[in-house]
């Protein structure tokens, strides 16, 4: 799981910033794309879906064909700011073998913030859908207009919510190697216990 007093310092950061984790629910890895590979090992089985919004991170596509998942992309338009296509076109790409939502907020390479109602349509919609919520959240305190408001801060998304994060980028320590991992699903807490072996 990581030394103890990096766990208890995620968590004081988590909590100034509205979000009641327990030290149980965080798991320290090697960076965020660690963080992002441990997702993926925990939910997909190959031929698994994980839902994107393009443009995205490259490396997303590379994190899932490591072990037999697929990318589904949505598209997204310049001409909207890049924005989330309303919930009749996410929804219509949603399929069977679809098992996560991967959602990086702000965008990379975008840097689109998704707005609140944006936000609700996609928690509405994992859970419509019982699907898992991935949260990219590494690029956070770069929001220069208003507040910034984390999936973590909406309690109804505590089974399908899964934080990625990393120190990377908030305190440009890139080649540290420090990210997490953060839910409150206990089930999916015991699939990323094994991977963290």
């Amino acid at each position: 799981k990581g030394e103890g007093f990096l766990i208890e310092a995620i968590r004081k950061y988590y909590a100034e910033k509205g979000m009641d984790f327990a030290a149980d629910d965080i798991f320290i890895t090697n960076g965020g794309s660690e963080a992002l590979i441990f997702a993926v090992m925990a939910l997909c089985d190959p031929g698994d879906e994980i839902m994107v919004f393009e443009p995205f991170y490259a490396n997303y596509t590379t994190f899932a064909r490591e072990f037999g998942a697929k990318i589904n992309a949505v598209q997204t338009n310049v001409t909207d700011g890049y924005h989330l296509p309303d919930a009749a076109a996410i929804e219509a790409q949603i399929t069977p073998r679809t098992k996560a939502v991967l959602l990086t907020n702000p965008g990379n390479p975008t840097g689109v913030v998704y707005t609140q109602e944006e936000m609700d349509m996609i928690s509405a919609i994992v859970r419509k859908y019982d699907l898992a919520l991935i949260a990219d959240e590494v690029y956070r305190e770069f929001v220069y207009d208003g507040a910034y408001r984390s999936f973590g801060t909406m309690p109804e998304l505590a089974d399908n919510l899964i934080i990625i994060d990393s120190v990377s980028k908030r305190y440009s320590a890139c080649g540290a190697r420090i990210g997490c991992i953060i839910s409150k699903n206990k089930e999916l807490a015991k699939q990323i216990i094994k991977c963290c072996q």
